[in-house]
């Protein structure tokens, strides 16, 4: 709970072609990582660097990311009928070999947002 918000967290280990549902939530997600020469993929990764212009305790909510190889999608589940305000909130806070914004600009993002009437 922050600020009045309940949030869960994504800790679901599995993540090679597969469907998970949460309480309130799901997410499904395709691919394997096939060039990186691991036998056991890790999907969720964490971050132990500082992260600047993020307060505590909302920078617990960027401690760690699922990776997928192709395709992550998540589904909000059973919302009742009303008004939503929708924030998305991205951050970049993995990095290959300690560096900085390797891969800055790099990011592609498609949001759905179903409205039924």
């Amino acid at each position: 709970m922050l600020n009045n918000t309940k949030y869960e967290a994504d800790l679901e280990a599995r993540g090679a072609s597969m469907f998970y549902t949460g309480e309130n939530w799901a997410f499904s997600s395709t691919g394997n990582f096939m060039d990186n020469d691991v036998d056991a993929d890790v999907y969720i990764n964490s971050n132990s660097s500082a992260l600047h212009n993020v307060s505590a305790p909302i920078s617990e909510l960027y401690k760690t990311a699922r990776v997928s190889p192709l395709s992550l999608t998540y589904y909000g589940l059973c919302l009742m009928n009303g008004n939503y305000t929708v924030k998305l909130h991205f951050a970049e806070i993995l990095f290959a070999n300690d560096q900085s914004f390797n891969s800055l600009g790099k990011r592609i993002f498609d949001v759905y947002i179903q409205v039924t009437e």
